[in-house]
C-alpha cells in the first residue's frame, strides 16, 4: 500500500482553493474588450503587485484502505502561499502545490497553481492544475500505470469586470517531467486565449476567488473565535464567484488554542476552524479544516490545512518555518 500513500493529493488540496470537478483559471479582458494576449509572467505580475509575504508548506498524506486504519507518508511535497499588494491597492493572492517526484511514493508528480489579482471591483484569476479523474485507490494505482511521456493539464482565464464574469477552459498538453517548480514553463505552454467565452451575473458583495474569500473570512473570524468557540455563529457567511458557478464559504465551528505542537513545530496563538463551502446551484457541500494564527507575524496565516476528499483520503499541510518565508 505504500505506493498509494500520495494518491492525487496536489489534485485534492486544489479542490480545496477550487472546489469544483473543473479547476483552472487564467487571465482574460473585460468584457468587451479582446483576451490578454500571452502566457501569465510572474515578473509582470511582481511589477504590478509586488509580493507583501510568502509562507511554505509540508505536504503529508495518507489513506485508509477498507476502512482498518491510516497509512501515511509525510513530507511527500510542498505548497506556497503568496500575499501580493501593489502601492495602488491592487492585491494578489497565488497558490502554488505539488508532489515531489524524488520524494513520493512510484514518483507521482501533481500539481496545481492559481492566482488571483484584484484591482477595485476588477479582477483577474489564472489557474492551472494537472488532470486526475480516478475516485477510487484502485482506479488512482491503474492510472500511474499509464504515465507516459506527455501530461494533460486543465486551465480556465476569467476576468471579473464590475458585476460580470468572462470565463473559457482549455486543455494544455506538457512534457511529463515538469514539476511546480517549472511553473512558468508550464503556463508559457498555455494557449493565449480559450476557445470559447461565457458570461456570469455576479451579485453585489460576491468576492471576486476563493483565495480572496477564504483571506477575508479569517481576518473576520479571529477577534470572534478567540472570545470563544460559540462565537462562530456572528461571523457571516463569505460568497464568491468561480468558474461560472457561485459558492458560499461559511465558518462551522472554531476553537482557540493557546499553543499548538505539529510535526513543524509549535504555534501559540492560533485558531482551529472548520469551514465548509457550498455551491449555490448543485447544493454540494465541501468541509476542510483550518488553523492560523490570531497574533504577531502568523496573525491570519495559515499554519495547518485538512481536507478528506475521499473517505480513504486525507492531505494536510503543514507551515515551514524553516523555508525561508518572507
Amino acid at each position: 500500500m505504500e505506493g498509494l500513500t500520495t494518491i492525487s493529493f496536489p489534485k485534492v488540496v486544489l479542490r480545496v482553493a477550487l472546489p469544483t470537478a473543473a479547476v483552472l483559471c487564467l487571465a482574460v479582458a473585460a468584457p468587451g474588450s479582446e483576451p490578454v494576449q500571452g502566457a501569465f509572467s510572474h515578473e509582470a505580475l511582481s511589477a504590478r503587485v509586488p509580493v507583501l509575504r510568502e509562507h511554505w508548506y509540508v505536504v503529508n498524506a495518507k489513506v485508509r484502505p477498507l476502512l482498518l486504519f491510516w497509512i501515511g507518508r509525510d513530507n511527500v511535497g510542498e505548497a506556497r502561499l503568496t500575499w501580493r499588494e501593489g502601492p495602488d491597492g491592487r492585491r494578489a493572492f497565488e497558490f502554488l502545490v505539488g508532489s515531489d517526484p524524488a520524494r513520493a511514493p512510484r514518483h507521482i508528480n501533481r500539481w496545481g497553481f492559481i492566482v488571483e489579482e484584484l484591482n477595485g471591483k476588477d479582477a483577474e484569476v489564472l489557474g492551472v492544475m494537472k488532470e486526475s479523474r480516478e475516485e477510487t485507490i484502485e482506479e488512482a494505482e491503474a492510472e500511474i500505470g499509464r504515465q507516459g511521456d506527455t501530461s494533460t493539464f486543465k486551465a480556465v482565464r476569467t476576468t471579473i469586470a464590475g458585476s460580470r464574469a468572462l470565463s473559457g477552459s482549455m486543455t494544455v498538453h506538457a512534457p511529463a517531467h515538469l514539476t511546480y517548480r517549472e511553473l512558468d514553463a508550464l503556463l508559457a505552454l498555455t494557449p493565449a486565449e480559450p476557445p470559447s467565452l461565457r458570461t456570469l451575473d455576479v451579485p453585489a458583495g460576491t468576492q471576486k476567488g476563493f483565495l480572496v474569500a477564504m483571506d477575508s473570512l479569517i481576518r473576520d473570524s479571529v477577534g470572534p473565535c478567540r472570545q470563544g468557540s460559540d462565537r462562530a455563529r456572528d461571523v457571516p457567511v463569505v460568497a464568491y464567484v468561480y468558474n461560472q458557478a457561485l459558492y458560499d464559504l461559511s465558518l462551522l465551528s472554531c476553537e482557540y488554542e493557546p499553543e499548538l505542537r505539529m510535526k513543524t513545530g509549535t504555534f501559540a496563538h492560533v485558531v482551529d476552524a472548520r469551514f465548509q463551502v457550498k455551491h449555490r446551484t448543485t447544493k454540494y457541500e465541501t468541509k476542510f479544516r483550518l488553523v492560523y494564527g490570531t497574533s504577531g507575524e502568523l496573525r491570519e496565516v495559515p499554519v495547518r490545512a485538512v481536507f478528506r476528499p475521499r473517505w480513504w483520503m486525507e492531505i494536510e499541510l503543514e507551515l515551514d518555518r524553516a523555508a525561508g518565508e518572507s
